[in-house]
């Protein structure tokens, strides 16, 4: 059990606007950035997709080392660091002449960064910082907080790119990072954290695979997580494919974003011991929703996914760390939400992948889309399932 410092609650809802201006500045302003009217007037679709993708793919690797050295020197360093990255990536983007410099900027910098300013470095925080019943609450500020970097950051960058450029437009948002970031870094408890045990030795992957608790739901998460961003990338393109029009298909994915927040708040509140059968739930609900893709021609079926997507998903999002604190809180937290992340972001980076391959393969996206309500459903499955195995001590 970790002992809470004084102020955590206040120290915690800096964080969060960390996180939050961070993700907007490098994720979601990202998505911006690298349209035909940003950098996509420059560089090749190709290109820029080669950049993105390893961005979120080498900041989803780089989970398992920050999470070991947040575990023994506490997050505040990492914060402090990733936002130096950040406010660099994006200050070296806004200059980048060439491809091959776009690219290594954003693997290079942008990805670390995204690995010590996203969420994974704050849910450890959380695990540090809280414990019992107050972790459900601090994680619903958390999410709900760092929920906001999509409705603030798309509009804001989408505005910065028109009236001053896109180059000016990164440059403004690395000012924006090194201020919040950096001061809200200062801040924060700093040192490392102190536990009721300590870890006799750090459990390595094929210690943690030998958990079946953890091995069963690390499943869940590779299979539900893949199967999301493949849903995330693929279903304006899926929608406006049965002759839905972009700007109203967009539209509603904005109106999605919004009705996460009940969910955000109040699932983690609520899910106590029972987070795991409510994230199965959510799970099916989740499928039933990407069915409704298929089913997009008829009725209203369009606006059906995007409302019943966006509640499910605003509840599913923060339970992950609430399983995985309840099953795994103490001084290797890091270390194993480190460990699970990696894998997810091989996972997430494949997903849309398989999607659009299976999309070239039959001619559209009805069968692809079958397949990842699927395997949301057995993912799912994987959940139940881990909440009934019987957990064994990790060891290396």
């Amino acid at each position: 059990m970790t002992n809470e410092p004084t102020g955590s609650m206040r120290a915690l809802v800096v964080l969060s606007t960390v996180v939050m201006v961070s993700f907007g500045s490098l994720f979601y302003a990202y998505s911006v950035l690298i349209t035909d009217e940003a950098a996509g007037s420059e560089f090749s679709t190709s290109l820029l997709s080669t950049a993105y993708g390893g961005f979120v793919l080498i900041g989803g690797l780089l989970a398992f080392a920050v999470g070991r050295y947040a575990d023994r020197r506490g997050v505040r360093p990492v914060f402090g660091v990733g936002a130096v990255l950040g406010c660099a990536g994006l200050g070296l983007l806004s200059v980048a002449g060439s491809g091959a410099q776009v690219v290594a900027v954003s693997w290079l910098l942008m990805g670390p960064a995204g690995a010590m300013l996203f969420y994974e470095p704050a849910f450890i925080a959380v695990d540090q910082w809280f414990s019992g019943r107050s972790r459900g609450r601090a994680i619903a500020v958390l999410t709900v907080i760092a929920g906001l970097a999509g409705p603030i950051f798309v509009p804001l960058t989408g505005a910065l790119v028109t009236s001053l450029g896109w180059r000016p437009a990164a440059r403004v948002l690395a000012v924006i990072v090194a201020v919040v970031a950096l001061s809200g870094t200062a801040v924060t408890p700093g040192g490392a954290p102190k536990h009721d045990r300590e870890s006799a030795a750090r459990p390595s992957f094929t210690g943690l695979l030998r958990d079946p608790r953890f091995a069963l739901y690390t499943g869940a998460v590779l299979l539900f997580y893949g199967a999301l961003q493949a849903t995330f990338f693929h279903r304006i393109a899926a929608f406006e494919a049965v002759g839905f029009a972009v700007a109203g298909v967009s539209a509603w994915a904005g109106v999605s974003g919004l009705l996460g927040f009940p969910g955000r708040w109040l699932a983690p509140r609520a899910a106590a011991r029972f987070a795991q059968w409510l994230q199965a739930g959510f799970l099916l609900v989740l499928a039933a929703s990407v069915l409704l893709i298929v089913a997009a021609p008829r009725g209203g079926a369009m606006p059906a996914h995007f409302i019943i997507f966006g509640l499910a998903f605003g509840g599913l999002l923060p339970l992950r760390p609430v399983i995985m604190s309840d099953w795994f809180s103490g001084p290797d937290f890091g270390h194993i939400m480190g460990a699970q992340w990696s894998m997810a972001a091989v996972a997430g980076a494949a997903g849309p992948w398989l999607v659009g391959l299976g999309r070239d393969a039959v001619g559209g996206y009805d069968g692809p889309m079958l397949v990842v309500g699927g395997v949301l459903v057995l993912g799912a499955v994987l959940t139940v399932l881990a909440a009934r195995a019987p957990q064994t001590e990790t060891s290396s």
